[in-house]
């Protein structure tokens, strides 16, 4: 296959960036034409990089996730402990999505024969699970959890939990709930209350019980 042209790679990109504009707008994915009207392209030029309605969405969920997962790398960075670092995963989330709202809510709400005819967009969501349960068996092996925790359902548990509360950050609902706090603010102290909920302080180590020292949570305040 040959590489898609300059001209075609700038076409794409702008399409995608004029879609999510349109989309915050309006709240729904443009059709080809209004895109093409809005880009000032003739259609048929925009069919050779968008081929239809589904290629538009797919596309903009690519580089969405793209996005979120070069979140996630650098908040990951900063953590070196298993409960800070699902606590950095859900916070990139948050940020992500009020930066990409509209691309937030359309890869939740694409059907889901759409998302798995997709391999790409498979790989991202992939990604993604599979470094949660990566940092979930690290944080039982390091007595965060009990040993016979089911990490399948606590992390569909916190998916849910934190998809909840990013659609209502985005509804401006939130802050209401927390007097004082804005709603991202309040979705940020959201996460770290479930953190706090899901996981318990590890236990201390020989050393600490001979010096009279209990263990310390390994938790941030909220």
């Amino acid at each position: 296959m040959n590489a898609p042209s300059h001209f075609g790679q700038h076409l794409l990109s702008e399409a995608i960036n004029t879609a999510s504009r349109l989309a915050a707008k309006t709240g729904e994915l443009p059709d080809l034409k209004t895109l093409a009207t809005e880009l000032g392209v003739e259609e048929h030029l925009l069919k050779q990089v968008i081929f239809d309605r589904e290629h538009l969405l797919v596309a903009m969920a690519d580089v969405a996730l793209q996005r979120l997962l070069h979140t996630i790398t650098q908040e990951l960075a900063r953590c070196p402990s298993p409960v800070d670092q699902l606590e950095a995963i859900a916070v990139a989330y948050i940020d992500w999505a009020r930066l990409y709202p509209q691309e937030f809510r359309l890869v939740g709400e694409m059907p889901a024969p759409v998302f798995e005819a997709h391999p790409r967009l498979l790989r991202y969501e992939q990604s993604v699970h599979e470094l949660v349960m990566k940092i979930l068996h690290r944080a039982r092996e390091e007595g965060y959890l009990d040993p016979d925790e089911d990490l399948v359902m606590l992390r569909a548990m916190a998916h849910t939990y934190l998809y909840g509360v990013i659609t209502k950050m985005l509804l401006g609902d939130l802050g209401r709930w927390t007097p004082g706090s804005t709603d991202q603010d309040a979705a940020r102290a959201a996460v770290r209350v479930f953190n706090r909920k899901m996981f318990k302080p590890a236990p201390s180590c020989p050393n600490s019980r001979t010096a009279g020292t209990g263990s310390q949570p390994h938790l941030r305040p909220v």
